[in-house]
């Protein structure tokens, strides 16, 4: 018996995948890359972006002419964001799925497969589960041999006015720090170099001990190389973080600060809770701290609910004043549910287009020159990559989490899953070229 597992979205949605793995596996099942072999198929959904859940139908309907001609000995089974939120109205319109599996509901998965091959008819779980943050983690079945993901909170209590989030995660719930730490000294343990900590906004972890102490705990695990975390939130984002980043070696030094906007009305409007202002603090608080000695990205969105021309032009002007090293910068989509919704959706599509352009094309403009920036200085890189046919056969990042392509002398295979020190020689507008110091 074969699965497949098609993922869209987020890391969160890759470590949800790794279970769904992890578990079809226990069962009995194997992985094929050929979608036409899986007796089971399951596509793990992404619902942040527009019309997210016009491409599931879109895909579902591939889908349906791959299980017709199996003669239907196919298991179709929808998961994640949009499972959670359109539940067992996925029927209605694609009655050839077999089951819908919400994001708290990952540990029902054999027992929905069972009824499925008892002929039980359509089976759903959307359920809330505030324990399913404790799935056994020897039920993952991991993708990396040198990376690894482990979940520490799951869902968000801020209620963003644009985001769905909420309402397909859930609440915040935080694991116990002990379980965290057990689980990255035995990735650590099998050979694991990098873990990435996982939440919706990761540093609102909460236990016995803070986000910050938990990297100094995780700090002290001897074989593991970076441990890296996302996604932040600027509102929890204290000094106490900051100096855990510059007093320990191993935690990653790329910020992830979402800004989503540089005008404080809209950002009110988006129900952010922070002003411009107040972020640029947070990010003269991070320079003061890690002078150069760290990256930063974000996420904006263009075209809000009554965003005027300055207040677009706000958000340009941060990008000037902060000096991103990269953005993810996306069009303002309603979600059915958020809150924005009230407000309609006033600005025309084209405008919000053109208003993206000018972004990324500002932003590009201040990348290539910290890119260029960056070349002469040394850095230690973490192998994750092999491509032996490219004239770079090695690549991986830099503990600020910029991709960099190396020259290999000799078989490009020894280098891997090795932190090697490294010295730049050219830049492009998303990665780096390198030469290796150390051999």
């Amino acid at each position: 018996m074969r699965y497949f597992i098609e993922t869209w979205g987020c890391q969160m949605n890759d470590h949800d995948s790794e279970k769904l793995a992890g578990t079809l596996e226990t069962m009995g099942y194997a992985p094929t890359e050929e979608p036409s072999e899986a007796d089971i198929y399951l596509l793990n959904t992404c619902t942040i972006r527009e019309k997210a859940e016009e491409k599931v139908f879109s895909r579902l309907g591939v889908l349906r002419q791959v299980k017709q001609q199996r003669n239907g000995d196919m298991v179709i089974g929808v998961t994640g964001c949009v499972a959670q939120q359109e539940g067992g109205q996925i029927f209605s319109r694609a009655p050839y799925v077999d089951l819908v599996l919400g994001t708290q509901a990952l540990k029902q998965l054999p027992e929905m497969i069972e009824n499925v091959a008892s002929h039980k008819g359509h089976q759903v779980n959307v359920g809330q589960d505030p324990e399913n943050h404790l799935f056994p983690p020897h039920n993952i079945s991991r993708r990396s041999r040198i990376k690894g993901l482990i979940t520490i909170m799951e869902g968000c209590d801020n209620y963003c006015t644009y985001c769905i989030v909420p309402f397909t995660r859930g609440r915040e719930r935080s694991r116990p720090w002990e379980d965290i730490v057990a689980e990255a000294q035995r990735l650590a343990d099998n050979g694991t170099k990098e873990i990435e900590l996982l939440g919706q906004n990761v540093n609102s972890y909460y236990s016995t001990i803070s986000f910050a102490e938990l990297l100094r705990k995780l700090n002290e695990i001897e074989a593991l190389e970076v441990v890296r975390y996302v996604s932040p939130h600027p509102k929890d984002f204290d000094r106490d973080v900051i100096e855990t980043l510059r007093d320990c070696p191993r935690i990653a030094t790329n910020i992830h600060l979402p800004a989503q906007s540089g005008n404080s009305r809209i950002l009110k409007r988006m129900g952010r809770e922070h002003t411009r202002e107040h972020y640029l603090e947070k990010v003269a608080m991070i320079r003061e701290v890690l002078g150069n000695n760290c990256s930063l990205t974000s996420d904006f969105i263009v075209g809000f609910p009554g965003e005027l021309e300055k207040e677009f032009n706000d958000t340009v002007t941060l990008l000037q004043d902060v000096g991103y090293d990269r953005i993810f910068s996306f069009m303002y989509s309603p979600r059915p549910g958020t809150g924005a919704i009230k407000h309609g959706d006033p600005v025309p599509q084209e405008e919000k287009s053109r208003r993206l352009q000018i972004l990324q094309q500002t932003q590009n403009e201040l990348q290539k020159e910290r890119m260029t920036g960056r070349i002469g200085r040394d850095y230690q890189v973490l192998v994750d990559t092999l491509k032996p046919e490219d004239r770079f056969p090695v690549a991986g990042r830099t503990r600020d989490n910029i991709l960099v392509h190396l020259e290999a002398k000799g078989a490009p295979e020894r280098y891997f899953g090795r932190n090697l020190a490294v010295k730049i020689t050219g830049a492009g507008l998303h990665t780096l070229r390198g030469q290796i110091i150390e051999d």
